[in-house]
């Protein structure tokens, strides 16, 4: 049997093999790519998620303030805001003023005042704010969205109340904003 001589290979295989490499790499490239973006997207989501968890924490603080701390018109309720009691702005709601300016950690506010929350054994870098809005001679309507509170069984006129709770994620960079309103 004659052995091939070097003259007649002319490497077909080794050009097969570089192509194939080099479309396996682009696909390796391809999924490493694709894995990266879906993992920060599921952590930008969690973020997310934990900024949301520490506004409705900071909503029940203000809900449980407002219910034991005895808020009445004559209460400490100012203009612009103190210490988280505001009186409402007919014109601009006094919680987006507070976000244009970027109060929301500033003495205007609220801190949450329960155990620090935390995720995963950490401490959030920024614990939840609220405000409470006393809203004068605008009871919200019959059946709106989270109104609750102690009821009208006397006969006593009932307060309305707007608490806006904002809240930060683990980064301290993604925030989370809710609101309810509540009848005292």
């Amino acid at each position: 049997m004659p052995t091939p001589t070097s003259t007649s290979q002319h490497g077909a295989a080794l050009i097969t093999g570089l192509i194939f490499l080099v479309v396996l790499t682009l696909i390796s490239l391809s999924a490493i790519k694709s894995t990266s973006l879906e993992e920060r997207m599921a952590g930008n989501t969690r973020d997310q998620d934990v900024a949301f968890e520490a506004a409705e924490a900071g909503i029940r603080d203000a809900m449980k303030y407002t219910a034991t701390a005895g808020l009445s018109p004559a209460s400490a309720f100012v203009a612009g805001c103190a210490a988280g009691l505001c009186l409402n702005d007919p014109t601009t709601p006094v919680w987006t003023s507070i976000t244009s300016n970027n109060q929301w950690t500033s003495n205007k506010t609220k801190v949450y005042t329960g155990a620090p929350l935390k995720f995963d054994a950490t401490n959030l870098p920024v614990q939840p704010r609220y405000i409470i809005e006393l809203i004068p001679n605008n009871v919200p309507a019959f059946g709106s969205s989270a109104s609750t509170g102690k009821g009208n069984t006397s006969g006593a006129q009932l307060l309305p109340f707007r608490i806006t709770a904002r809240g930060w994620g683990i980064t301290g960079q993604t925030q989370a904003t809710v609101q309810a309103t509540v009848l005292y």
